[in-house]
């Protein structure tokens, strides 16, 4: 049954190349760029660490990994599956770090891409649960480990139907640090060996920060003395939620500053024809190196945020911040680049992929939120009460800190087994 399962998902995908780049043409062109890489053409290297991430928000969890393994005398290939993903890891400045997108999972293309990289170590971050990239490296002897491990039960009940394949697959892995001891348990009960299984913790905690940076300092100077909301990481559904309280609370609050970040910048021209439905006056942040001195901040309701890597910093200068894809059923995004600047964060109620996040902040410097009106009140108390708000900021912050340990535990078990 594996064997034809890997026959018939290789010609899958070999049949989908042929086909999918038509598409991707006209919907998604920022695909095909960079697409020798998709085949498998990785930057030539050799005896390095391969780091594979999905997107963003995986490759901002990676740096404090790379720059441990890199700083151990290793060289890092990092690949991503996203051209956000890929557009972000390049402007990471680290010596020794190489940057591409992932091979296409078909076989001849992971084995080129494992020729030409010449990895001793393949590291998947969270649940990139490629099968022919994990074979790839089995038949070249590359050791796998996957870091930061998670398993929804949602994810868990589909993975089950797959059956002898992925216990194939998850066998192949020398450790799995898994987040959780749910997520150990699943991916025990999916076939991975129970030796191989250890719950570390999420290495999100090892975020850091040296406060806010010289282009969010300098945004908040260019809005002085208006409040500033941070509505982080949202997607469809939550912007017109966000615009409708905003409108709410210009009502109560003298001019204050909506900073509105979606989560997939490709729906930027979406949230545009929203805003002004909402008669809302807003300015690209892609447009402001253009308009420098010249824009009348008093004029702007809301800077919609259209570039990558930034919302991170920016959140270290909102009076109250919001963080999406949890008003929505898409199951929450990182929170902790809310905290790491001693902020409160909000956040909906759709929280599955951030369960261990939410059960530690919530109450304790987190605060859930049900709906619009919820949201608006959360956002109304922070501004209205600043003392408590940074007092809520810094119990959230005490929290996560007894938790950084989490990377060093990680890289002591990776040493361990003989992984680095």
């Amino acid at each position: 049954m594996t064997l034809l399962f890997f026959i018939i998902y290789n010609v899958l995908i070999l049949a989908g190349i042929l086909i999918v780049p038509l598409f991707l043409l006209v919907i998604r062109p920022s695909y095909l760029k960079h697409g020798l890489e998709r085949l498998g053409r990785v930057p030539r290297l050799q005896e390095s660490v391969w780091i594979h991430t999905a997107s963003v928000g995986e490759v901002k969890a990676s740096v404090p990994l790379i720059e441990r393994i890199i700083s151990s005398g290793n060289r890092v290939l990092l690949t991503t599956v996203t051209p956000a993903g890929r557009q972000y890891a390049s402007t990471l400045r680290i010596q020794g770090l190489s940057v591409s997108y992932a091979p296409l999972d078909n076989i001849l293309f992971t084995l080129y891409a494992v020729r030409r990289s010449s990895p001793k170590t393949l590291i998947i971050i969270e649940t990139e649960l490629w099968p022919n990239m994990i074979l790839a490296a089995a038949l070249n002897r590359v050791k796998i480990v996957s870091v930061n491990a998670r398993l929804t039960y949602k994810a868990f009940r589909a993975y089950r139907f797959l059956g002898p394949v992925l216990r194939s697959v998850l066998r192949r892995f020398t450790l799995i640090c898994a987040q959780t001891p749910d997520d150990r348990d699943r991916f025990v009960k999916l076939g991975a060996a129970p030796t191989a299984v250890r719950v570390t913790g999420n290495i999100k905690y090892a975020i850091c920060t040296n406060g806010r940076s010289d282009p969010a300092e300098k945004l908040k100077k260019t809005f002085p003395g208006r409040q500033i909301i941070v509505a982080g990481s949202t997607h469809q559904g939550e912007e017109k939620i966000v615009a409708d309280c905003f409108l709410s609370l210009r009502q109560v609050f003298k001019k204050p500053l909506l900073i509105l970040a979606p989560r997939h910048l490709d729906r930027t021209g979406e949230v545009e024809l929203l805003l002004r439905q909402a008669d809302l006056r807003f300015l690209k942040r892609s447009s402001m190196d253009t308009a420098g001195t010249a824009i009348q901040q008093d004029a702007i309701d809301v800077l919609l945020l259209d570039t990558i890597g930034e919302l991170a910093d920016i959140y270290s200068i909102g009076d109250a911040v919001f963080v999406g894809g949890s008003l929505v059923p898409v199951g929450g995004h990182n929170l902790l680049e809310v905290v790491v600047h001693k902020k409160p964060v909000i956040f909906g109620h759709y929280t599955d992929t951030i369960k261990e996040f939410v059960s530690l902040l919530d109450g304790s410097g987190g605060i859930m939120v049900h709906d619009q009106a919820e949201l608006c009140a959360a956002i109304s108390y922070l501004l209205e009460h600043p003392q408590q708000a940074q007092e809520l900021g810094e119990k959230a912050f005490a929290l996560i800190k007894q938790k950084v340990d989490t990377l060093n535990n990680i890289m002591a078990l990776m040493k361990t087994a003989g992984v680095l």
